[in-house]
């Protein structure tokens, strides 16, 4: 053999036993598993000048900590019950006149339109006819109780004349609770108004001119929508989480970074079987009534879950790694910024989120500029791989 081949062969062989040692220190095992990751960790730095710093607005934060974190919900804003009325005639009758439109703002007792109905001028002539006999049995008792007391009369003719007034009177109660029952009022013929129950909007309108309404028809939909209710649909699995009173931040696509308040007011008691959901009702102030019924809503419910506080992040200083999370944290020298692994929980608030590990409450982390940090450090890694070819 030629010293020549010789020495290329030794040369190979060494490269070998070289490129066999240097797998062996990388590989991972369980006693070194973690040690080699943190190293890893400490070497996935990036360094800035000021310049940069300034360039990519930069902003370092304390990590905070809550004992409240958000559960997301979704579900509909619907009408508040207690403030919704579909208002109909209790007789039947024919529309005679309308003096609302749909979308009109209403006070308690404004007309909402008149009726005329046979039933009601029936009604309303037998309330005339016997409160003119309680007046004429009224005289006759009166003048019966005077010639008693003279001695003209027996006491028998005043008490008949006293009964007398008193089944007209109560004749005359009889007519005007069945005008109360049938929503009018004494007066002189069949007309009478149909009135809003409480200050609101015409939400909805049945009412045609000169169609005739029967008792179960619903003529006009009146609703206050100064405050709503969402329903929401939680899981079972959350049940435990929910209670009322509990604060509910609501958002909507029509306001997109608008939030709403509300409080819940309502865990329901009954799991709906197919969704395995109950429903929780919220109740929500709009007094701008900038909220609709029917809109599509998204909401965070603060859940006190009790125990050792939670260390909370800005969304926006969590970077996205192949296979982990991170987050950047300042290094020991100005403008050096560590790779720091992390792993989330459940979002908590205001844009924030649930750090479960990783990091402690007080470090200091890259809020504001994160992302500019993890596109420099893609770059460094590409340059570094096109310098090892």
């Amino acid at each position: 053999m030629s010293t020549t081949h010789f020495a290329a062969r030794v040369a190979l062989l060494l490269a070998i036993a070289a490129w066999g040692s240097g797998c062996g220190k990388a590989s991972k095992t369980p006693e070194n598993g973690q040690e080699s990751e943190t190293a890893e960790e400490e070497h996935e730095r990036v360094r800035l000048d000021s310049t940069a710093i300034a360039v990519s607005r930069i902003s370092v934060i304390s990590a905070d900590t809550v004992r409240t974190t958000s559960l997301p919900v979704t579900g509909t804003i619907t009408y508040d019950a207690n403030r919704l009325s579909h208002v109909g005639a209790r007789v039947d009758g024919r529309i005679v006149q309308i003096t609302v439109d749909l979308g009109a703002s209403v006070v308690a007792g404004q007309t909402l339109a008149v009726l005329e109905s046979a039933e009601v001028g029936q009604v309303r002539a037998d309330e005339g006819e016997a409160a003119a006999l309680v007046d004429i049995a009224r005289e006759n008792f009166e003048r019966e109780r005077r010639l008693q007391s003279q001695g003209i009369s027996s006491r028998k003719e005043m008490l008949d004349a006293e009964a007398d007034l008193r089944r007209a009177e109560a004749a005359l109660n009889s007519a005007r609770q069945r005008l109360q029952v049938l929503g009018t009022e004494p007066g002189q013929g069949g007309r009478f108004a149909l009135t809003a129950p409480f200050a609101g909007v015409v939400v909805a309108r049945h009412a045609t001119l000169g169609e005739v309404s029967t008792s179960s028809g619903q003529l006009f939909t009146v609703a206050n929508l100064d405050r709503l209710w969402i329903e929401l649909d939680l899981y079972e699995r959350d049940l435990a989480r929910v209670r009322r009173g509990q604060a509910v931040r609501i958002s909507t696509a029509a306001y997109p970074g608008r939030v709403f308040p509300g409080t819940i007011a309502y865990v329901g008691d009954i799991l709906e079987p197919e969704k395995r959901t109950v429903r929780v009702r919220v109740e929500i102030p709009n007094p701008s009534r900038i909220l609709k019924p029917g809109m599509f809503a998204n909401a965070q419910i603060d859940v006190d879950e009790g125990g050792a506080p939670f260390v909370v992040i800005p969304e926006d200083a969590v970077q996205r790694l192949p296979g982990r999370t991170v987050v950047f944290v300042p290094g020991t020298t100005a403008g050096e910024f560590l790779v720091r692994t992390v792993e989330l929980g459940a979002a908590a608030d205001s844009g924030r989120v649930v750090v479960l590990s990783g990091l402690a409450a007080g470090e200091r982390l890259v809020s504001t500029g994160a992302f500019a940090l993890r596109s420099e450090l893609a770059r460094s890694e590409i340059g570094e791989a096109g310098h090892g070819h």
